[in-house]
């Protein structure tokens, strides 16, 4: 028999299992390490031991122009293949949205392109997120980075801590330390570099002479060229993938993750395409 199993930590396998199968990400690393957070919910559907169905709630805070937001993010959509074509997602959707719709400033999920008729029936719909880059030079300067060895368990926690006490680093910004150490100690932990004259962390890439600047993190603000400075003279320009204060010093465009689209549900969530802002990528669950 199919049963609803809620805050499912003492199922991290099973659930792990079936999040690897359809989507080959694993989270029990993240687990096992301590950084899951009490505001991961996976709501799931099981028959015996077995998850057949979930869907995760995400109690995401943000600060949004110094206002704290509450948003509920959905994530892990997925059924078992063997039990697809029974409307266990519509109900885990249904059920999701009527518990936690009053209890938010909107809900928001990200969806592959093969479901995009398939959220609008639950009243969700698109959104257009901007992304915002420009030119830097960075010849003569002295500034350098560390990379930081995210295998080693006292970098991680330093780190961790880092994140806990970080201040906002732009107009929309993610309060949320576990999820980002989801992405730090796995798909992007070779991109997580200490800036020691700045005091923080950048988490980046460098891409034929482009620096894509994902996170900062420092006590206080951290300039935008003072980090691309760190990264060396080979840098020209800088590429953001959250919403700076000051978005007209930038070039803005249209931003599209291939196989990604934002839906919306709420009045709040409008902001985000009428202002021409983005979630930052690492808050994406």
């Amino acid at each position: 028999m199919l049963q609803t199993i809620k805050k499912m930590k003492h199922c991290v396998n099973p659930y792990s299992a079936l999040a690897n199968n359809t989507f080959g990400i694993s989270f029990e690393e993240w687990y096992q390490n301590g950084f899951w957070p009490a505001c991961h919910i996976p709501c799931s559907l099981a028959d015996g031991d077995r998850i057949v169905a979930n869907v995760s709630v995400n109690r995401m805070e943000f600060d949004r122009d110094g206002c704290r937001k509450h948003y509920i993010q959905l994530g892990t959509v997925m059924t078992d293949k063997e039990y697809r074509g029974q409307g266990l997602s519509r109900y885990l959707i249904e059920r999701v949205i009527s518990e936690w719709k009053d209890q938010s400033d909107g809900i928001y999920l990200f969806a592959n392109d093969r479901v995009l008729d398939f959220y609008p029936r639950f009243g969700f719909g698109r959104s257009s997120e901007y992304c915002y880059s420009k030119a830097v030079c960075t010849e003569n300067k002295k500034k350098t980075v560390e990379q930081v060895d995210m295998s080693e368990e006292k970098n991680r926690e330093k780190l961790f801590e880092a994140i806990k006490t970080k201040t906002s680093n732009g107009r929309f910004v993610m309060n949320n330390p576990g999820l980002l150490m989801f992405y730090l100690t796995g798909f992007m932990k070779e991109s997580v570099y200490r800036l020691p004259e700045d005091g923080g962390y950048a988490v980046a890439q460098i891409k034929d002479g482009r620096l894509v600047v994902h996170e900062i993190i420092g006590q206080e603000i951290i300039d935008i060229d003072s980090v691309a400075s760190a990264f060396g003279s080979g840098i020209n320009q800088v590429e953001l993938r959250f919403t700076p204060f000051h978005q007209g010093r930038y070039t803005m465009q249209k931003w599209h993750e291939e196989d990604t689209t934002l839906f919306i549900q709420g009045k709040d969530l409008e902001v985000v395409g009428r202002d021409e802002m983005m979630f930052p990528t690492l808050s994406h669950a």
